[in-house]
């Protein structure tokens, strides 16, 4: 617990300020590109590490602000064009994916 702790604070520190200064829908692509990444929604891992209270409370803003930490990443219909950007990011970068 004390090392998951210290990592968050490290992460808060590191962090905060750029998600903070993100629009609307660059959070709905990082929120997409999370799931991507780690095959779990925003919701799963928030519920997973901060508990259930915790992800309603954070499903809820999303939700204000017309997002969803349950949305999911569909590479293959909704999000094929982000899909083929990443591809070519990873490629221009070296790390095919």
């Amino acid at each position: 617990k004390k090392y998951l702790s210290s990592k968050e604070k490290e992460l808060k520190k590191e962090f905060t300020e750029p998600l903070t200064n993100l629009s609307v829908y660059q959070g709905k692509i990082l929120m997409k590109l999370i799931n991507r990444e780690t095959s779990n929604t925003c919701y799963a891992l928030v519920k997973e590490f901060r508990g259930g209270f915790s992800a309603h409370f954070w499903q809820t803003i999303a939700w204000v602000f017309g997002g969803s930490l349950k949305q999911e990443y569909l590479p293959y219909s909704e999000d094929a064009e982000m899909e083929t950007i990443v591809h070519e990011v990873a490629r221009m970068y070296g790390h095919e994916s």
